[in-house]
Parts: C-alpha cells; structure tokens; sequence
C-alpha cells in the first residue's frame, strides 16, 4: 500500500466573473455530454445553468438579462461571460442603491429607518417581474401617491419632497409598493 501526501496550496479568492466562467465551461461540457443524464435540464446541465443564473442575479442582473447573457455566450463557443455581460450590460440597481430609497421613504413620511418591517418600509427583492430588481413594500395605505414628489394625502396630511439617489427612479405598482428602478 502506498501513502500519499496531500500538499495543501494557499487558497486565492476568486471573483464572481471568474466563477462564472468556470461555470459556463462547466455548462458547456454538459452541453455537449452524449449522456443525456447530464446534459439534460434538469440534470447536471440544468443545475448548473441555475447556479450561473443565481451568481448573475447576485450581481445585479435580473433573471431576463442573465438569461439572454448565459444564452448568448453558450451560442457563441468563443464567448467570455465577462464580455458578453459587458456587451448586454443593463443598468443595476444595487442592494445599496435600493436601500438608499427605502430610507428616503422613511424620511418622507418621518419613520426611523431602523423600524422593523412590520412597522414600515420593507426593502424586498421583486418577486413578480424580472425586469426588476428591488421592490419596496409598506402596508400603509397610500403612501406610493405621494412618494418621492411630496403632496398631500387622501387625509389632508402634507408631505415633503424627498431627493432618489443617482441612477435610481421609482414606479408605482399598487397603493402598498413601489418598483427601484436603474436609469
């Protein structure tokens, strides 16, 4: 019996891009897998092509985009995910940036932004189109009227205007939330 010995090497962080890159080989290889256990969706081929989408969406992107960019460079073999991000890029509007308006909600309509969600508004990723990426959500009736332009409510209550931050603008999706949208 013979005994090996493992040598272990430093560990380097890898970057998101080059995950994904990783991952499209990955995904190429299934692609092209004559077994159709592994390259059928689901399979191999289709948990990988979830998990690329899942570090697109990490980034920023949409399910929409990230699935015409993972379309796009597996229909081009010579393709690079960072090029092909670079040549579909849409606007992103970070965690951040959406944190940023639900905290001007909040001082429009003069709430700590430290409340708890039940108790005002509550930044959530969207859940009902993939054209966006960041929904903010209040139960409190009617607040999407007057957010961010100010104005008086249906009680006769006055509101300031409140300034977005850069790159940011808000649409309206129903009397309890509203859509962080890029430019």
């Amino acid at each position: 019996m013979t005994t090996t010995t493992a040598t272990l090497t430093p560990r380097t962080q890898a970057t998101p891009v080059q995950l994904g890159e990783q991952l499209v080989q990955l995904l190429r290889a299934a692609d092209a897998c004559t077994a159709q256990v592994i390259a059928r969706d689901p399979g191999v081929y289709g948990h990988l092509r979830k998990a690329l989408l899942e570090l697109l969406r990490t980034q920023g992107w949409g399910s929409t985009q990230a699935d015409e960019v993972i379309t796009a460079v597996m229909m081009d073999p010579s393709a690079t995910l960072q090029g092909t991000m670079l040549i579909l890029h849409a606007p992103v509007v970070t965690r951040k940036m959406a944190e940023q308006v639900r905290v001007a909600v909040c001082r429009q309509f003069g709430i700590t932004p430290d409340a708890p969600p039940e108790h005002g508004p509550d930044l959530r990723p969207e859940w009902d189109d993939d054209n966006h990426q960041w929904v903010i959500t209040w139960a409190s009736d009617g607040w999407t009227y007057t957010f961010p332009h100010g104005g008086e409510d249906e009680n006769g209550c006055e509101y300031p205007e409140v300034p977005l931050p850069p790159g940011v603008w808000v649409e309206r999706i129903n009397d309890f939330a509203i859509s962080v949208n890029a430019r």
